[in-house]
């Protein structure tokens, strides 16, 4: 027994039995959704494996504790400056009282007493790390003579006048600090190019440190609605006019990202079954087939969901789209066989032989073309993006099953006794238009052709370009608020590019030491010679053992108690108060304690406090391992093409040093390759799937020739079309054109196969063209509605796909089937 005879008497037969299948099938499959739902709004995820630079960001973003940091900013009208640097206070101490706040940051620590006496507080840590030859020398201040000198030298500054020698008194009474603080300074002076406060006094910004748990979804929700409650009273107490209270950060991004996922799923998917729905019911007018067909491909993306979560754990951002592709994909299937279906109870066919009729004429092109659309898919694999991969492995799976409920399930809302349709007007035009071209095809390949064949030429030709957009805005979330108080913030700050991040992670201590005194050198000489702008590294703050063994004995050497003596002496003879200098007489006390070999070496970490705003800069440069730490180079210009990536990959590495050079500017021009061959290699791969394909299903050179060049027609048209409308190219969206191949061969295996065999062109190339139709628009509307998601990345592809699907199934139509006329003559018979 045929299988399509099989499938025919089971759908008439046992349609019981069938229903408690699918039940006890949606029943699994809602089982394993409940229990096993979970997602993952992680953008890094969303980049390809196997590259150092996108390693080097999932690093830093997972290891160190800048990811926990918000940015809040002010802002005010220029007429109201004054009452905002009055009220910065106000709000910086409401944000430390918050339960979710952990650490706040209003300005630069050296302008409070506390910064200055937190700085005091690791001072010793950080003389014992200098060289020796410098240790010595800064040890060497501490002379009785040269005490005597420097302080009356500040005694009389200060009855000149001069406010510095208090400064520096209250800083550093013996001298000894700044040169020990000397090395962190040059290694930090990058970060002194971003002020808090705007040139034009109008925004303040602060940095804030949560105290989340993780970053989870839920969690940065979470953390995200006590925030947005505390800028809905942010402004109590503010006087002036209009004041904007903006946030931006890492947990922002990932609530919204987040938040935004459902949307798209509801968003996209309903306006995808609202467009197919449409589009179906003017194709055959019934209601019930179409209450089928959405029931099928709903039943299809549950499976297809149950099977990804039980294969990958949890689901990407972009991953969750694929519902609303496979709606318009697998509508396909739903048009072609119910097409067939109808014609042929209109020919006379009982509901069995007209199951069975439609099966076999049209199961063989919708098997071919499941399996070419799920090789396109399952081709996202080969991107090395995880969220890319889930997505064409979900859409294979569901395409796979669509394409067998279409010839199964779908029947079980067909009434038997229900009379075929009788009066068909969108069939009738079709029939008009397949019999004008096929009896005189010449008119319509002139045109048809010359239209596409101009639009292959622009599209093909380097001018006008096709631009490729790598910046960080392509991968941000549409209307996102995080997003643009990011904007307004490096729009009102005078700050630099993003710097060229280099991470080291060393087995100890002295080997982290050694590594970052070789890459200060050679980026020293680096930013000597031009090819950088500047950098900071944590060198300073990596204590070396051996340098700090050497200088304790080195310091055993200095009487400390004469050098006590010498300032107390001193300070009586130019009228100073011994109470004043607490500071100076305790970094004695420490230097004393230290010297002895049995105390510990010490270590800045434990002496620092916890609350001190100096762990903003600290945590730039380490992770919560303090062996795992990161550097910042901040090159000539802003890093857009790979050609600097290249050079910078050669440039800023040490050999024998571990470095993983990343960054998000860095990372997306380093990527440009990848994307290229996205676009370039595993497209010319799936074109040479789809040229054998065709061969071992057409066997005839000419409709395989007719069928290549249609495509090479879509693809130049859909290449036309992106550069007149100005869409760029970015490293997710080339991954269209693959999928575009995929799809828009198989209208034309549709359209081939039935020409090849029939003998009745009303009946069947009429029969199929409408389907075709049908399906090609469903196809656009399924992969059109994706540009309502928030998530760029998803919307991007689903636009570029639409245009190349409309421009495939328009080569199809006006220009394949009048060729296949020309090449391979078929009569005409309407009886």
């Amino acid at each position: 027994m045929r299988m399509s005879d099989l499938i025919a008497r089971v759908m008439a037969q046992r349609r019981v039995l069938v229903w408690f299948g699918v039940a006890a099938l949606a029943a699994a499959c809602l089982g394993i959704l409940v229990t096993r739902i979970e997602l993952d709004s992680d953008v890094i995820n969303m980049l390809p494996k196997g590259f150092e630079s996108v390693d080097g960001l999932k690093i830093y973003d997972r290891d160190f504790e800048q990811t926990r940091e918000l940015t809040f900013a002010l802002r005010c009208q220029p007429q109201d400056v004054d009452k905002l640097e009055e009220f910065a206070p106000t709000f910086a101490e409401n944000l430390r009282k918050q339960s979710w706040c952990e650490r706040v940051l209003a300005g630069s620590p050296m302008e409070t007493p506390d910064g200055i006496r937190d700085l005091q507080s690791i001072a010793v840590p950080l003389l014992l790390n200098l060289e020796p030859a410098t240790f010595e020398q800064t040890m060497s201040i501490l002379q009785p003579e040269r005490i005597q000198e420097r302080l009356h030298r500040l005694h009389q500054e200060i009855e000149a006048g001069s406010p510095r020698p208090e400064f520096e008194l209250g800083f550093d009474p013996l001298g000894i600090i700044a040169p020990a603080l000397k090395p962190f300074a040059e290694a930090n002076a990058i970060e002194q190019e971003q002020p808090l406060t705007s040139p034009d006094r109008t925004m303040r910004v602060f940095l804030v440190v949560t105290n989340q748990s993780s970053l989870s979804a839920f969690e940065c929700q979470r953390l995200m609605r006590q925030v947005n409650a505390f800028r809905a009273r942010a402004g109590d107490g503010w006087e002036g006019g209009p004041l904007e209270v903006l946030v931006t950060g890492r947990s922002a991004y990932v609530a919204e990202i987040s938040l935004s996922m459902r949307y798209d799923i509801v968003a996209t998917l309903g306006s995808s079954v609202l467009l197919v729905g449409i589009i179906f019911f003017i194709g055959f007018r019934r209601w019930l087939p179409l209450l089928g067909m959405g029931f099928s491909l709903l039943l299809s993306c549950l499976v297809a969901l149950a099977a990804g979560l039980l294969v990958f754990g949890r689901l990407s951002m972009v991953a969750v789209g694929f519902c609303a592709i496979l709606v318009g994909l697998g509508v396909d299937f739903a048009i072609l066989i119910f097409g067939r279906y109808q014609q042929a109870r209109i020919d006379g066919e009982e509901y069995p032989s007209a199951i069975a009729t439609s099966v076999a004429r049209l199961g063989r092109a919708v098997f071919f073309g499941a399996l070419t659309t799920a090789v396109g898919f399952l081709a996202l694999i080969l991107s090395g993006s995880m969220g890319f991969s889930q997505l064409g492995v979900l859409i294979a799976i569901g395409i796979f099953f669509a394409g067998l409920f279409m010839c199964t399930i779908l029947f079980l809302f067909v009434r038997p006794g229900q009379a075929p349709q009788r009066h068909d007007w969108v069939f009738e035009i079709v029939k008009k238009y397949v019999r004008w071209s096929v009896e005189r095809p010449a008119p319509m390949i002139i045109v048809a052709g010359g239209v596409l064949l101009l639009l292959s030429v622009i599209g093909f030709s380097p001018v006008p370009p096709l631009r490729f957009e790598a910046s960080v805005r392509s991968l941000e979330p549409k209307n996102s608020r995080a997003a643009e108080a990011l904007q307004a913030i490096m729009a009102k700050m005078p700050t630099r590019w993003e710097p060229v991040l280099a991470i080291v992670h060393a087995r100890d201590a002295q080997e982290l030491h050694d590594d970052w005194q070789r890459i200060t050198a050679h980026w020293t000489e680096l930013q000597q010679a031009g090819k950088i702008k500047g950098f900071s590294t944590p060198g300073a703050l990596c204590l070396s053992p051996v340098w700090m063994e050497k200088n304790r004995e080195h310091l055993r050497t200095v009487n400390l108690l004469a050098v006590r003596q010498t300032l107390e002496e001193t300070l009586r003879a130019e009228g100073f108060s011994t109470d004043s200098f607490a500071s100076a007489f305790k970094l004695l006390d420490d230097l004393r304690a230290v010297a002895d070999p049995k105390a510990p070496l010490s270590d800045w970490r434990k002496q620092l406090p916890k609350g001190a705003g100096w762990w903003f800069l600290v945590d730039r440069y380490f992770a919560r391992n303090p062996l795992l730490t990161t550097g910042f180079a901040t090159t000539n210009e802003p890093v857009t093409i790979h050609a600097q990536s290249e050079e910078l990959s050669r440039e800023l590495p040490v050999p024998g040093v571990p470095m993983i050079l990343s960054g998000w500017s860095y990372t997306l021009a380093d990527l440009q390759p990848w994307s290229q061959r996205q676009l370039l290699i595993i497209s010319a791969l799936m074109a040479l799937f789809d040229v054998g394909l065709l061969a071992i299903l057409y066997r005839d050179f000419r409709l395989w020739l007719i069928q290549i060049v249609t495509l090479a027609f879509g693809i130049g048209a859909m290449i036309a079309t992106m550069k007149l409308l100005n869409i760029h190219l970015n490293l997710l969206n080339v991954l269209a054109f693959r999928l575009v191949l995929a799809i828009g061969v198989d209208y034309g295996i549709y359209v081939v196969l039935v020409w090849q065999k029939t003998r009745e062109l009303e009946h069947d190339v009429a029969g199929v063209i409408k389907p075709v139709i049908l399906a090609g628009l469903t196809a656009v509307s399924g992969f059109g509605s994706l540009g309502w998601a928030r998530n760029p990345s998803l919307s991007g592809l689903g636009i570029a796909c639409a245009i190349g699907i409309f421009w495939s199934l328009v080569a199809t139509i006006f220009f394949a089937l009048p060729a296949m006329a020309a090449a391979k003559p078929k009569v005409w018979r309407e009886e």
